[in-house]
C-alpha cells in the first residue's frame, strides 16, 4: 500500500510540478457553460473544484468587492504564495497564468465581464472581441487585453 500512494505521490509531481495550480469556482447551480470554462482550464493543466451554490457564489464576489460591472457567472478563486485571487468569468488562461507569475500588489483579481461569445467556454455561435481586466483593490481596472476567443488581439496598459 505505501509503495502505492508513493507511486501516486511521484506520479503527481511529475504531472504537475510542485504545486497543483488548483481553482476553487463558485456559480450558480443552473449555469451550464461554467463547467465547460471549467474543462477549458482542466486541458491547460488547472484542477478545478466546482462549487454551485447561490448563496456561496455571490458571498465570493462580495467577499473581493468585485463590482457589479466586472461580475460574470461564475467566480473562481486561486492561491499563490499567500495571496488570494479571484478569477471573474470566462477568462482565457494566459491572463490567469500572468497574474500568478507577476501577482500585482495592487490587484486582487482578473475578469472578463458578462458572458461574451467566443470566449472560453462560451464558444457557440459567433465570437465577439471582449476585454479582459485585471480588478484593483480600489475598485477600478486595468485593461490587460482585448481577445477574440482565447487569441488575444491587442495588450492593454499593464506593465
Amino acid at each position: 500500500m505505501r509503495k502505492i500512494v508513493g507511486l501516486l505521490a511521484f506520479v503527481s509531481m511529475a504531472l504537475f510540478g510542485d504545486s497543483v495550480k488548483e481553482i476553487q469556482m463558485y456559480s450558480s447551480p443552473t449555469c451550464g457553460c461554467c463547467e465547460e470554462w471549467a474543462k477549458y482550464m482542466h486541458t491547460k493543466g488547472f484542477l478545478v473544484q466546482s462549487h454551485k451554490d447561490d448563496e456561496l457564489f455571490m458571498k465570493i464576489k462580495e467577499d473581493f468587492k468585485i463590482a457589479p460591472k466586472y461580475q460574470s457567472c461564475h467566480t473562481g478563486v486561486i492561491e499563490k504564495n499567500g495571496v488570494k485571487y479571484a478569477i471573474e468569468g470566462h477568462v482565457p488562461v494566459d491572463a490567469v497564468e500572468w497574474l500568478l507569475e507577476n501577482q500585482p500588489k495592487d490587484v486582487i483579481g482578473v475578469s472578463t465581464p458578462g458572458m461574451p461569445q467566443g470566449s472560453p467556454g462560451m464558444e457557440q455561435g459567433t465570437y465577439e472581441e471582449y476585454p479582459v481586466v485585471l480588478m484593483t483593490q480600489e475598485g477600478g481596472y486595468k485593461v490587460f487585453g482585448i481577445y477574440k476567443g482565447q487569441k488575444k488581439l491587442k495588450s492593454g496598459n499593464v506593465k
